[in-house]
């Protein structure tokens, strides 16, 4: 059984000279949108076209990018991880005391890392075995981990000195002109649609999203998949967290604050169901893009930072609604054909589809 999506893509697709990527397929409207707004940006403000600006734009989406890694894949799951600014913010404080009692990087980023890791790992816990609403115990997640954040920085920040080829390429340097936060985002978004697309976890993570009862029934271990999604959740926050503190050679505890709703953002502009089971990598990639984009048009014209804000929340929400209206429509035209008048299909096959 093939679900109504995946039988309109192919239905389009097939009409084409030649092969669509599936995650191009699947997630075409968010990239649509980003094609068409740089396009705009570019006839608007001609300086948003210079390498310097470009470079800028993709540094700017790239720690927002990492978290919404990560978010992608308890996202998928039908749930939702409020703590990553938090987590992000004992990650950076963490890096910075380290280097300040004189730990060698060798030491520092294993141990900031797993630290994230365990305390998605914990809201993993909450959700999986106590049967907590994600909302909940991420959200009281949010405010156990500032508060910690807080308290042994004495609320004020950590400042470091930790001289390092790694530290200076996570934070402002790069290979050439390419940023190294863009590097890193790139290569934990290949690692993460590899992840869904290919491993048995990203289609669980799928089935789950789908029906977590039936997905249960059909053998699949939810409870541990459901932990392993937020433990990469947390990791990704972490190494947000290590790639903030390494550009600003700071560790801010209130760093961070917000970036869960931008990530989320990015994220459900992409494509992502927050309802769990539909979605994808692509889409995330280019919802961060997005939002950087629109960032620094508005940069570029001159916008108050208030004025920004409502801009950006309009973009959000236009964006999803016209990702909702894409999705719809695929739906019935597929609903029009004989593959799709098979009916919905497993979550399993919308992961071979969506990724």
């Amino acid at each position: 059984m093939r679900s109504d999506a995946a039988a309109a893509d192919r239905l389009g697709a097939s009409k084409l000279p030649f092969r669509v990527p599936g995650g191009l397929r699947g997630n075409w409207m968010p990239l649509a949108i980003l094609v068409l707004l740089v396009a705009i940006t570019g006839l608007v403000s001609p300086e948003f076209f210079q390498v310097t600006n470009l470079l800028n734009v993709a540094r700017q989406a790239s720690i927002v990018g990492v978290i919404a890694v990560g978010m992608t894949f308890v996202i998928l799951t039908g749930g939702i991880d409020l703590s990553v600014g938090s987590i992000l913010a004992i990650s950076a404080v963490v890096m910075a005391i380290m280097a300040e009692a004189g730990y060698p990087l060798i030491a520092i980023l294993p141990t900031v890392i797993a630290l994230a890791t365990l305390v998605g790992v914990f809201n993993g816990c909450g959700v999986a075995l106590f049967g907590i609403q994600p909302f909940i115990m991420t959200l009281a997640t949010l405010v156990i981990g500032r508060g910690v954040a807080l308290r042994i920085t004495d609320g004020g920040p950590q400042e470091f000195f930790l001289p390092n080829g790694v530290v200076d390429f996570l934070g402002s340097g790069g290979i050439g002109r390419i940023p190294g936060p863009l590097i890193v985002f790139a290569v934990l978004a290949l690692i993460g649609w590899a992840v869904l697309r290919h491993l048995s976890f990203g289609r669980f993570l799928y089935a789950i999203g789908g029906s977590q009862e039936a997905a249960r029934l059909s053998g699949v271990r939810t409870k541990r998949n459901l932990i392993g999604a937020y433990a990469v959740s947390g990791a990704c926050a972490g190494i947000a967290g290590i790639m903030t503190a390494s550009r600003l050679s700071v560790g801010d505890p209130t760093a961070g604050n917000l970036a869960e709703l931008d990530a989320i953002a990015a994220v459900v502009i992409g494509g992502t169901s927050l309802m769990g089971g539909v979605g994808g990598m692509p889409g995330t990639v280019a919802g961060a893009l997005l939002l950087a984009v629109v960032a620094n048009l508005l940069n570029l014209a001159g916008v108050s930072p208030f004025d920004q804000q409502i801009v950006k929340g309009v973009v959000i929400l236009a964006a999803v609604l016209l990702a909702g209206q894409a999705l719809r429509s695929r739906s019935k035209a597929a609903r029009r054909t004989p593959e799709g008048a098979e009916g919905e299909g497993t979550s399993w096959s919308k992961a071979e589809e969506e990724t």
